[in-house]
């Protein structure tokens, strides 16, 4: 494990204590990101363990992104039962090179599920009244969580999965959902996109992540290797 990297164990022991059991502490060491997971407790949340691979937001930091950031905060994760997750990374760093991260991911399912369990009674009472029938002081706003801001202007939405081939699988069913399209529906060109936002994500640095894209996509090895190289020599 990497020196700097262990060092932050004490401060997930720490974390482990003053937090509830409803937040995991996961800790990566991007020596090898393929089981970067060296440490994580409460596992339960993500479903992930010791081992597992870094997340597609972790490849993303490996391959430069937030490089003027010490952390990246307030922004949603889904487990790899696709549980939503509100999530903290601490990026670390040694001489200036990302070696790692430490992260803290709340399970806010329950939360959510009350908001829209609150939602539903309002809406079967017709809405909420324009006019408060008690006085303002006795009124008990409800608090609604924000998923997709945050202090650092982070938009990121992290899949934690327990293999590199369910990250790559992810994040494919994504990018062609966000183009309105099935992943039988896919052309060449859409392909050679996807294969082009993946490698600018860094996702090629997983190995066996070329296998697993052809998997996904239905189509060979060979095929993605020669749309890679030519995203690469844009």
């Amino acid at each position: 494990m990497n020196a700097t990297v262990k060092s932050f164990i004490p401060l997930v022991d720490f974390l482990e204590s003053a937090l509830s059991a409803n937040s995991e502490i996961a800790l990566h060491d991007f020596t090898d990101p393929d089981h970067s997971i060296v440490d994580i407790r409460n596992p339960h949340v993500s479903g992930r363990k010791v081992g597992a691979p870094a997340t597609d937001l972790a490849v993303k930091i490996m391959n430069g992104a937030y490089a003027d950031r010490d952390f990246v905060a307030g922004y949603t994760s889904r487990s790899a039962s696709n549980k939503p997750l509100r999530s903290a990374s601490f990026i670390i760093r040694e001489n200036g090179r990302c070696v790692g991260m430490m992260c803290i991911n709340t399970d806010i399912s329950q939360i959510m599920r009350l908001h829209f369990l609150v939602d539903q009674m309002v809406a079967s009472y017709g809405g909420v009244p324009s006019e408060p029938e008690q006085p303002a002081a006795e009124a008990v706003p409800v608090p609604v969580l924000p998923i997709h801001t945050a202090a650092t202007g982070a938009h990121e939405v992290e899949s934690l999965t327990d293999s590199t081939a369910d990250l790559i699988a992810r994040n494919i069913e994504d990018l062609a959902a966000a183009r309105g399209l099935a992943l039988d529906a896919l052309g060449q060109a859409e392909r050679i996109d996807i294969i082009r936002t993946l490698n600018a994500n860094g996702m090629f640095l997983l190995k066996g992540a070329v296998a697993s894209c052809a998997e996904t996509m239905g189509i060979s090895e060979p095929s993605v290797y020669r749309y890679l190289q030519k995203v690469r020599k844009e």
